[in-house]
């Protein structure tokens, strides 16, 4: 996949253009050098640029660099560039592309244009790109994954419905299960949908909310799945707790995922404490659990999308990646603590939203 920035696109050709026009105007003045280095104003102009820019004269030396350039332009990729200037021919204007490797995620490319009193080069750093082409190819095995579990069930089982004189106990268990997955697969496209919308709206519409009230409204959605389950859920909050500026819908949904995650991987009375703390301008929230706890190894991709501690444990895999989009939106970040030896195992969840 080739993330293509018109910006950036439009920006490269003017650049390009003034290049031109910069090395004819120095072809005909014959001037000694390729060109004359920028003035402090232009200067600025050019290091915001987003790609680097380099000048070479007859010899390949360095006349001028601007910043992103003198970033990108470290030992191993100023050899290679400068090799690549000197086996150009000077008896002809050319050009010259080539996307150079560092790692498995980072890579630099850049464009020469020689003519005969030096060369012109572009630096781009495409490890972003590679980044994005990476977490993509991941997230669509992943994906893929996710829904040819279901999907096979689903298959497996409309074919024991087909078999003559089935008994009604295979029958019945055979509906429950296509039920069960098709439902598991119409949820991984509502939290796909749903994170999809998020990072492609602008802004949240955001106004004073009781964070009190909210999660009182969040407990008590889930409070009935958590007795069934004989987990218990419990409420403390500071008093006098400010307002928040806050999506309330959105917010309150990183309260039933944190909350969903808590009774789902609970075990028989466990317990759920959640904590809303005054903190200097802002108010902070604790979600604690005594479940089993989320093993170290899992910890630092808990919050991918599609990742799952346990398979054992239905869900999409999408709650935590929307929860924390949802508090990027906010100005917030959930952090994960997480124990799963000794007598305190448990999960806790928090994040800090500023008060108004």
């Amino acid at each position: 996949m080739i993330v293509f920035d018109l910006k950036l696109a439009l920006f490269v050709l003017l650049l390009l253009l003034a290049a031109l026009i910069w090395l004819a105007g120095t072809a005909v003045s014959h001037r000694r050098h390729i060109f004359s280095l920028p003035t402090s104003s232009s200067n600025q102009t050019l290091d915001a640029a987003p790609v680097g820019l380099l000048l070479l004269n007859r010899q390949t030396a360095v006349t001028y660099a601007n910043a992103p350039a003198q970033r990108l332009l470290t030992g191993e990729i100023r050899a290679e560039l400068l090799r690549d200037a000197q086996s150009l021919p000077a008896e002809r204007p050319t050009s010259h592309y080539r996307v150079f490797n560092l790692a498995a995620d980072r890579a630099i490319s850049w464009w020469i244009y020689a003519l005969e009193r030096g060369s012109l080069v572009l630096l781009t750093d495409l490890s972003r790109q590679r980044q994005i082409e990476h977490a993509s190819q991941l997230f669509l095995s992943n994906l893929s994954h996710e829904l040819r579990t279901p999907l096979t069930a689903v298959l497996a089982h409309l074919e024991v419905l087909r078999t003559p004189d089935l008994p009604d106990a295979v029958h019945d268990n055979s509906l429950r299960l296509i039920h069960q997955e098709t439902n598991r697969i119409a949820r991984l496209v509502q939290a796909l949908l749903d994170l999809g919308r998020l990072e492609t709206t602008a802004e949240l519409e955001r106004r004073p909310v009781d964070l009190l009230l909210l999660a009182e409204e969040a407990i008590a959605d889930v409070i009935l799945e958590a007795e069934t389950r004989q987990i218990a859920i419990t409420l403390q909050a500071d008093t006098g707790l400010a307002r928040v500026l806050a999506d309330p819908d959105k917010l309150k949904q990183v309260f039933l995922n944190l909350l969903d995650n808590g009774v789902k991987y609970g075990r028989p009375h466990d317990k759920i404490v959640v904590n809303l703390q005054k903190q200097p301008g802002a108010v902070s929230v604790v979600i604690q659990d005594s479940g089993p706890g989320i093993p170290a190894e899992h910890l630092p991709h808990i919050g991918k999308r599609l990742y799952r501690a346990s398979a054992d444990v239905a869900g999409s895999g999408l709650g935590l990646a929307l929860v924390g989009e949802i508090l990027r939106r906010h100005q917030s970040e959930l952090i994960i603590e997480s124990n799963t030896e000794g007598e305190e195992t448990g999960t806790a969840v928090r994040f800090t939203l500023p008060a108004i």
